[in-house]
């Protein structure tokens, strides 16, 4: 540790702290403009000089390292007057535009010119001005579809360059020219269009950079900023929501560094055009003579109870069935799966729609808890090797990818293998493209070279004896001919994958919809755990297989309990010590046979054993890989209730559409892929007369006569916490505090 004195104040850091650093910790804030958490230190913008003891001259706080008995002064005349020197130096080309730039109430400068500037100004000659197009007097060029640039008004901090090159790892943005006619620009007819490309207008001081999708339409201090987690992929990134009048105008960043560290992808910054789409269900509809017909909410709720008590009392209760969705909050899925358990006494309740074949049984590697995760995100950039298989990581998780590239950045390896070329690739060290579906195959001969070599410490190996007798026993059925028949890759490369995987100190396996949807998934997965024991990484730090749900809240859907055969917190419907304790909360019997999931529901509707159906939040006929199958079965039905936002091609096949909300106007909890519980808050109230999904579900059960009056998110998920162990320590009052924790 080091001691020096900044402002009078003693203070004790790391060795390699810098100044600016050592003063955040104080709680003394340094100005800055080229400096950003997350970036190297460059020392550009000049705006953090600060005096040190002994030194001849200023120094810049971000790039200058704290030493022993240093003594630090921020705010001394001679920094004020440099500090306003840095200033006028930027306005003599800055045009004075503060009135009509867009970035005008959160500009960084603007804030700066107020607190050190002067109102006068020296510089007489005519600005240097950026022509993009004579014909406008704007100057703006567009640098790619979201980004619009306005170089007059950059200030040369170069963090959107930074931003592309160090964390992004791309290379579509870059600086061009010298000294006063240095400018920021993308190359000829390649535009800017990386899956991050939004970032570099959040993490513009100035408004030299804007987006598109943003910029004039309404000013910043007339938009109500709320905390929300981005919906749409399951890494969980904490965002602001920035909305008046029930529109949302843009989504910005809410650094947590333990997920997202600050950074968001494009789908997530700018894919909320859906909540503001014009063809947002807004009241019930009712499907008469083949027509939807606007209903009020008494009335269609009545008439699913009504059809619901009939056709259960007809053909019982296992007549019905309920798919809801991992887009869902936590507390709606709960009551979902309550409803159906309680109220329509049935187990046939499932989210796993996407998939041709079904997920891996929550019960296989029991004893290793294999769910999802077994490692956290932030600690990805820790494994020495990260073995990416089966998953475009790109396009399924990108802010996880910023930290698979981040490792790679810091010297850790990277293999990736997949039945096609992936974005990732140019940051792997070796990269393996096999045939689809040959997994079992590849990894059972990867398996094979590691024992026939002896590549594996016996005594470090965590297979028992039996279990290395089935390995062994397993890869001798694959010959390294008709291995590389099957997977088109050839044995040598195998060999050295194999070397790389048993050498490395830590290794982290992330595999995603390729695996999980494949139809051996738990063999593969499986096979997995065995090398990693077989290599003495399993129950190592930094060490894991991971499988990498693909929407929002998929483990939230897993853990609470909207599954055939399990209840919340994951546990089968057979462990009766728990059932009971169930039951006790809920007051209600609950059945021990497990029911159906989603598959087995559409082949009993083709066979006219599933009556009627409610699906919320989800669209089978447009997301499944049959599609086709789906919608045949779902027109056997003698009934059909879908619950979402939006009318969708499963929504068309329905007798009653339930208009529910978007996540920007309900309040609740998402489970993120490594299991973080986060809070989203509302926005603003539901459009016209559509509803909380979690108030559907209430209404419903009330009609039929059950005594669910819930008031709130709050307190469902109160009764979560009592039912489900995996959620038995969390708190709603204390997950407004969990960042960065």
């Amino acid at each position: 540790m080091v001691t020096l004195t900044i402002d009078g104040k003693q203070v004790k850091v790391e060795e390699g702290t810098t100044i600016l650093k050592a003063a955040e910790k104080l709680g003394i804030k340094i100005p800055t403009f080229c400096f950003h958490e997350k970036l190297q230190p460059v020392g550009a913008c000049r705006m953090c000089l600060v005096e040190v003891e002994k030194m001849g001259k200023l120094q810049v706080a971000c790039a200058t390292c704290v030493s022993e008995g240093m003594v630090v002064r921020t705010d001394t005349p001679q920094v004020r007057t440099a500090r306003r020197g840095v200033l006028e130096f930027l306005l003599l080309n800055h045009p004075l535009d503060c009135p009509v730039c867009d970035k005008g109430g959160e500009c960084e400068l603007q804030n700066q010119v107020f607190k050190y500037g002067s109102d006068k100004g020296r510089y007489a000659e005519q600005k240097r001005r950026f022509i993009a197009d004579p014909k406008s007097k704007y100057d703006d060029l567009a640098l790619g579809p979201q980004i619009i640039r306005n170089m007059n008004r950059c200030i040369l901090c170069r963090k959107c360059v930074r931003f592309i090159t160090e964390i992004a790892g791309e290379t579509d943005l870059g600086t061009f020219g010298r000294g006063s006619r240095t400018e920021i620009n993308a190359l000829p007819d390649i535009p800017v269009d990386n899956p991050y490309s939004g970032n570099v207008v959040e993490i513009c001081p100035v408004g030299a950079l804007t987006s598109k999708s943003f910029r004039y339409r309404i000013r910043v201090w007339e938009t109500e900023p709320s905390a929300s987690i981005c919906p749409l992929c399951g890494d969980g990134c904490n965002i602001t929501v920035w909305s008046k009048d029930q529109k949302i105008y843009r989504i910005t960043s809410r650094r947590n560094d333990l997920i997202d560290e600050g950074f968001l992808c494009d789908r997530g910054r700018f894919g909320f055009e859906f909540v503001n789409h014009p063809d947002r269900l807004k009241q019930p509809l009712v499907k008469k003579d083949k027509e939807f017909l606007s209903a009020d909410w008494d009335e269609a709720i009545k008439l699913v109870a009504s059809r619901f008590e009939a056709i259960k009392r007809r053909s019982g209760a296992d007549s019905l069935a309920g798919v809801g969705s991992p887009k869902l909050t936590n507390e709606e899925n709960y009551l979902f799966q309550k409803f159906f358990r309680v109220v329509v006494e049935t187990n046939n309740i499932d989210h796993r729609v996407d998939s041709k074949h079904p997920l891996p049984d929550p019960n296989f590697k029991a004893k290793n808890h294999i769910f999802g995760m077994t490692n956290s995100i932030s600690q990805i950039e820790k494994a020495k090797l990260s073995f990416v298989l089966g998953c475009d990581l790109q396009k399924e998780h990108p802010i996880i990818t910023l930290r698979v590239i981040k490792s790679t950045r810091s010297g850790n390896a990277l293999i990736v293998a997949n039945p096609q070329r992936t974005t990732l690739s140019k940051f792997a060290q070796d990269e393996l493209i096999y045939q689809r579906g040959t997994e079992l195959v590849l990894l059972n001969s990867i398996a094979k070279v590691i024992i026939q070599e002896k590549l594996f410490d016996a005594d470090k190996t965590t297979l028992s004896a039996d279990q290395m007798d089935r390995l062994q026993e397993n890869v001798q059925a694959f010959e390294s001919g008709e291995v590389s028949q099957v997977t088109g890759i050839d044995p040598e490369k195998i060999k050295k994958i194999a070397q790389t995987l048993a050498k490395a100190e830590s290794v982290m396996i992330l595999s995603g919809k390729e695996i999980i949807g494949h139809a051996e998934n738990t063999k593969i997965i499986d096979l997995l755990q065995d090398l990693l024991g077989l290599t003495g990484h399993q129950n190592k730090d930094n060490c894991g297989v991971n499988l990498l749900w693909e929407h929002c809240n998929s483990q939230g859907a897993l853990d609470c309990g909207l599954l055939p055969e399990r209840l919340p917190g994951r546990i089968h419907l057979s462990d009766g010590v728990f059932r009971k304790g169930v039951e006790k909360i809920w007051n209600a019997k609950v059945k021990e046979e497990p029911g159906l999931d989603f598959d087995q529901m559409l082949k009993s509707a083709l066979q006219g054993k599933i009556k009627a159906m409610y699906i919320a939040g989800a669209d089978p006929v447009s997301t499944s890989p049959d599609g086709n199958l789906v919608k045949e079965a779902l027109k056997k039905l003698e009934f059909l209730v879908v619950q979402d936002t939006f009318l969708t091609e499963t929504a068309k096949l329905a007798d009653v559409i339930l208009p529910g909300v978007s996540f920007a106007e309900k309040e609740g909890t998402f489970t993120n892929v490594e299991g973080r519980i986060q809070k989203l808050k509302k926005a603003f109230e539901p459009l016209a007369n559509s509803k909380e999904d979690w108030q559907i579900i209430c209404l419903l059960a009330q009609a039929w006569g059950y005594d669910f009056d819930y008031t709130s998110p709050a307190q469902i998920f109160k009764e979560l916490v009592k039912v489900s162990p995996i959620y038995a320590k969390a708190s709603w009052e204390d997950l407004d505090k969990m960042e960065n924790k």
